[in-house]
């Protein structure tokens, strides 16, 4: 099966142009689009997934792809797809005990299916005048705004995206660029993966290893940070800031056995080279040790 999505970094910014002296609302997430196609190659559905974290994103949407492969459409079967299920499967015991703000939405033609935790509702009227003008996502902002004047208010409406990953796959062979943030600057890196022989199943594949690197240098900088933080006694002994990152790292741990599984059943290069998620704690420590040093 062949995919080609883009994951984005998005906020909004909403202000009443009536009450200028008010602050202006701000609602942010992480947006994936995911087409469904069917052998033939006739697109069957398309399913918006926003969320609170990129590789959340990004991994529910590999466990949705991987039952329209095995099972077909999500909605024409006799027992209605899981969403709740998939959700449960996207996040580990550390999101649990850690990320207690995490949510999640999809939307099918502008109406949501499926939520999780609470986020700012003005992304389902996004959705939802999206939903009227198809195949022009960046109308809809213009659209929402019109749709706020029709209800008495006058607002303006100014949007930011950023991307986060590409995925471009095809049943033998897939391409994925991924943008995050480091440190100190954005870095980005691509990777390919290759399959002697075609598999409908590589674009979950790749979707699960955007999410494992994702996900693993995130928390690769609370791991950092938190390191340069004892050193520096800011951190208490046995205290839950210490426990987190304790529990980060042995998060790193499981990703790191994850992407070793992936590169020894795939061909996968990188480029310009595989980001570590060592690398990426100490350059977290350095960039904490310089920020405190320039606030002395």
């Amino acid at each position: 099966m062949e995919l080609n999505t883009t994951l984005l970094r998005e906020k909004f910014v909403i202000r009443d142009m009536e009450r200028e002296g008010d602050a202006p609302t701000v609602a942010v997430s992480n947006r994936l689009s995911i087409p469904l196609y069917n052998a033939a190659g006739d697109l069957i559905d398309t399913l918006v997934i926003r969320s609170q974290s990129m590789h959340h994103c990004v991994r529910i949407a590999a466990q949705i792809l991987r039952s329209f492969i095995n099972a077909g459409p999500l909605f024409s079967r006799n027992a209605p797809y899981d969403f709740e299920e998939a959700w449960g499967r996207s996040y580990s015991n550390y999101d649990v005990s850690y990320n207690l703000n995490k949510w999640m939405a999809i939307y099918h033609k502008g109406t949501e299916i499926f939520s999780s935790g609470t986020y700012h509702p003005f992304l389902a009227v996004v959705e939802k005048c999206d939903s009227k003008n198809p195949g022009n996502y960046d109308q809809s902002v213009k659209i929402a705004e019109d749709a706020f004047k029709k209800m008495g208010r006058n607002v303006s409406i100014s949007y930011e995206a950023n991307i986060g990953m590409v995925a471009s796959t095809k049943a033998d062979s897939g391409r994925c660029g991924l943008i995050y943030r480091g440190a100190e600057r954005n870095a980005t890196f691509n990777f390919t993966i290759n399959h002697e022989t075609e598999t409908n199943l590589l674009a979950v594949y790749c979707l699960n290893i955007c999410g494992a690197f994702l996900e693993g240098l995130q928390l690769s900088y609370i791991v950092g940070m938190t390191k340069d933080k004892k050193r520096l006694l800011l951190v208490q002994k046995f205290s839950t800031e210490e426990k987190k990152a304790e529990k980060a790292l042995e998060r790193i741990g499981e990703l790191n056995l994850e992407l070793q599984g992936f590169q020894n059943s795939f061909t996968v290069k990188f480029r310009p080279e595989k980001p570590e998620f060592s690398d990426a704690i100490k350059d977290a420590e350095r960039f904490h040790r310089k920020t405190y040093e320039s606030k002395k």
